[in-house]
Parts: C-alpha cells; sequence; structure tokens
C-alpha cells in the first residue's frame, strides 16, 4: 500500500461522476460503429441531467469515443470515432472538442474513458508493443491474449516494461498533444488497469504495481488524476487467468495498492468493512457500493452509463429516481466521518459523526433520531449549496420532516424537471417541521431563506 496521497484536482465526493456509452464496434462489419449517442445526442443529455442536479459539477467519461467504439484498438486512442461526429463539423475531432466546451455552460466536464493494459492485433502500434516485449508473454515467452473483447484477441501490456521502456511516456505524451484539454479538465478515466504476472522473462505483480505507480505519478505531474474501474488488491498468488472462465477476483485481506493514488473506482466491492470505516472518502471513494450490501446504506456515486439512454424514452425519469435515491444520500452522508460498521445482514447500519445513523434495514438514515430517508423517500440536504435540500418518493408521500437548518421560517419550494426549474410555492416553516406532500417520483428542491 502506498503512504503518499496525491493532491487530487476534484473533491470527488461532492462530483457526479458518470460514463457515458457512445458506441461499440459493430462484429458484423468491420470497421463501423453500433452508436449509442452522438456528440450531439450527448450535449441534449448533459442539458436535462444539468437541470436535475442543481448545478452540482459532473464529470463524464465518454466510451467508445476513439475508432469504431469501445476497446478498439487500444493501446492506442489516436483517432476519434467518425460516427460520432456532427454534419456540420469537418472532423470527428473537431466535434468531440466543440462537446468539452460546450458542456461548460451546463457544469460538466467532458473526458475520455481509455485503457493502458490492453492491446489489439489491429492496434496501430501493436507491433512496437510486441518489438519493445512490452506485452505480457506466457512461459515460453510469447505474446499471451487472455481475454477476448469484441471478437478479437485481448492481451495485456507488461507495464514495467511498457514504463522502462519509455513507450509509455511517449503514448501519454501523444494523447495529450492530440486532445490539449485533457490537461484542463484534470482527469480521465483508465480502465481495467489491473497488474498481471509476466512469466518469461519474469516479472512479478509487485514490480508491476511500482510501474503502475509511476504511470500514476506521471499522469498527475501532466495535471490529470487517474480514476478507474476496481479497487486494486493483486498479490503475487494471483494467477492471470482464472479457471472455467471465473472473474479475476482480488483477496479482500489484501491492502489497496492504489489507495492514495486514485481517488475513485467504480466498482469498491473488495474492500473490508474497517477499510470502509478508516479511509476517508475524499481519499478514496465510489464508484459504486450499490451492488454489495454496503450500497444499502453507504449508497454510492451513479454509473450513469446504465440510465443515459437518448432513444430511449422514460431515461430521464430513471435518471432523476437514482441522483435523488443514490446520489444525494452518498453526497449527504460523506460529509459526516465514518465511526463504525456493525451488524450483518438486514441489522446491518454505520455510524457517522453529528449523529446520524444510515441502516440497512428500509434504507433508514437518521439525524439526531429524525428519520430524513425511508426506503425510496427522502428529505436531505444538497450538500453542495447552502441551504438547499432536496425531497422526492418514488411512491408519493405526505408528512412533516423536521427542519435541520438554523434560522429557518420559511422557504421556496420548485420542482425538478429535465427542462429546469418549476416553482411550485413558498411554505412556512411550523414548529420546526415543514410539511411537503409528494406525487409519485416527483423531487422538490427547497430553498431555505
Amino acid at each position: 500500500m502506498s503512504n503518499q496521497v496525491l493532491p487530487f484536482y476534484y473533491d470527488y465526493t461532492k462530483c457526479m461522476v458518470m460514463k457515458l456509452s457512445m458506441a461499440n464496434p459493430d462484429r458484423k462489419n468491420p470497421e463501423k460503429s453500433l452508436v449509442h449517442m452522438t456528440f450531439e445526442e450527448a450535449l441534449d443529455c448533459i442539458k436535462a441531467i444539468d437541470a436535475m442536479t442543481e448545478g452540482i459539477t459532473k464529470i463524464y467519461y465518454l466510451v467508445g469515443w476513439q475508432y469504431c467504439g469501445h476497446d478498439d484498438r487500444y493501446p492506442d486512442f489516436f483517432e476519434v470515432n467518425k460516427a460520432l461526429k456532427r454534419p456540420q463539423d469537418k472532423t470527428a475531432r473537431d466535434s468531440l472538442l466543440w462537446l468539452h466546451e460546450a458542456a461548460k455552460a451546463y457544469h460538466s466536464v467532458v473526458s475520455l474513458h481509455i485503457n493502458f493494459n490492453d492491446a489489439y492485433e489491429d492496434a496501430p502500434s501493436f507491433e512496437t508493443f510486441v518489438q519493445k516485449n512490452a506485452l505480457i508473454r506466457d512461459r515460453q515467452g510469447n505474446p499471451h491474449a487472455i481475454e477476448r473483447y469484441n471478437g478479437k484477441r485481448c492481451y495485456k501490456t507488461c507495464l514495467k516494461t511498457y514504463w522502462e521502456s519509455g513507450l509509455f511516456q511517449k503514448q501519454f505524451d501523444r494523447l495529450l498533444d492530440f486532445l490539449p484539454f485533457l490537461q484542463t479538465c484534470h482527469t480521465v478515466h483508465v480502465d481495467n488497469f489491473q497488474c498481471y504476472h509476466n512469466y518469461h522473462p519474469s516479472v512479478s505483480i509487485r514490480e508491476m504495481q511500482e510501474a503502475r505507480r509511476k504511470m500514476i505519478l506521471y499522469a498527475h505531474e501532466k495535471g490529470i488524476d487517474i480514476t478507474s474501474e476496481f479497487t486494486y488488491k493483486e498479490d503475487e498468488t494471483l494467477p492471470n487467468r482464472m479457471p472455467f472462465g471465473l472473474s479475476r477476483e482480488h483477496h479482500y485481506k489484501t491492502p489497496i495498492n492504489t489507495l492514495g493514488l486514485i481517488p475513485l473506482s467504480w466498482w469498491c466491492t473488495r474492500m473490508r468493512r474497517i477499510e470502509y470505516v478508516e479511509i476517508p472518502p475524499e481519499v478514496y471513494c465510489g464508484g459504486l457500493y450499490k451492488d454489495g450490501n454496503y450500497g444499502k446504506y453507504l449508497y454510492g456515486n451513479m454509473h450513469g452509463e446504465d440510465l443515459i439512454h437518448p432513444k430511449e424514452q422514460g431515461w430521464k425519469a430513471k435518471f432523476l429516481h437514482e441522483f435523488a435515491t443514490l446520489q444525494v444520500p452518498y453526497h449527504f452522508l460523506c460529509t459526516h466521518r465514518r465511526l463504525s460498521i456493525s451488524g450483518h445482514g438486514l441489522t446491518a447500519r454505520c455510524v457517522f459523526s453529528d449523529g446520524i445513523v444510515s441502516c440497512r434495514r428500509r434504507q433508514k438514515i437518521t439525524w439526531g433520531g429524525d428519520v430524513l430517508k425511508e426506503k425510496d423517500t427522502l428529505f436531505l440536504p444538497i450538500v453542495q449549496r447552502d441551504r438547499v435540500w432536496l425531497a422526492y418518493s418514488a411512491t408519493g408521500d405526505r408528512r412533516r420532516w423536521p427542519v435541520k437548518v438554523e434560522n429557518a421560517d420559511a422557504v421556496e419550494i420548485s420542482r425538478l424537471t429535465p427542462n429546469g426549474y418549476e416553482f411550485v410555492r413558498e411554505e412556512v416553516v411550523r414548529d420546526g417541521c415543514l410539511f411537503l406532500s409528494l406525487e409519485k417520483g416527483e423531487a422538490l428542491l427547497i430553498r431555505f431563506k
């Protein structure tokens, strides 16, 4: 485990960090893409999301922005996917630059989803990686295709040789020359940044981890945080490929090797209970806890990629639901220190500072004994804004909520919609409580005066 904690360019506990699925290669038609959304459609989504999220800083990593889409032609990333281009632009790169600039007006940072680990035979630089011995090799000394994606053999880079040969620095600098905005948005997502054994010549997991650390520091010196996919806990016993097609699962008792270097991962399911308590979310956070039991009371950052589908009717209502029931509770809890986690299954709960308790049962959050959330009905602060709270109910609700804002006599209530705020009414705070009536799926923004 690294003792170093980098000065990250963002507090990721106060940002919404999401992916946008742009395109995948069309396996039936080489050199073609299956487009999920164009750059123009992406901006429409970004506008609608900003209208529903009270100006919170949002970071979007574009998946499938390069070549013909997701996982295509790594370890290269030097051509923007032509299928995503706006008709009025000369090149797809121009359209990507346009999207990055246009998104700024909507409190949004557009960055990239890339990969330093995977290598495909149709990548322009593949032969260079072979010549530099920068690919994982099997016991016979042959480049080893460990996986398959998009119907193609997927090799893995040898991080130690990749770094020591100078090839990594050359590739990364070329990316920054190609898309210089990355140094101003200060963040990229590096997918599947795991370490593998090299068998011939022998390179240990520990040596690979040291090379990965140098890569992360190199990117940070260039002005860029690296976020990633997993909680990385490799040790020397971890095989390159699991038998029977099982997923390669790191041992949960192994320390987090990238702690202090990678501020956020999508999947935080390899952590021990004590790590959830002792590691501040400002140092390392999710991403998603929601696929594990911890997600029922620690919540987590929205994925976005599974929800944002511009061609699908109703995606905005689904997004608003997850924003209210996952993202807002997560931000709120991250502003309080985790003190302990106890219980198991339905009895599990986390005690935070300031008298806040989050329970697995009924997904209840209390503050000084007062209920602020129960299942998918809630009344919680938007912590990025002063004296602004969100009320939401998936099923509809009528009740009095405790007011935790000092010197609050009245409120202005607006309805959150994909088109912006709709003023509803003003209301008086009576006896330290606020009565709210919510329709099914309604989100109300409460501004305390």
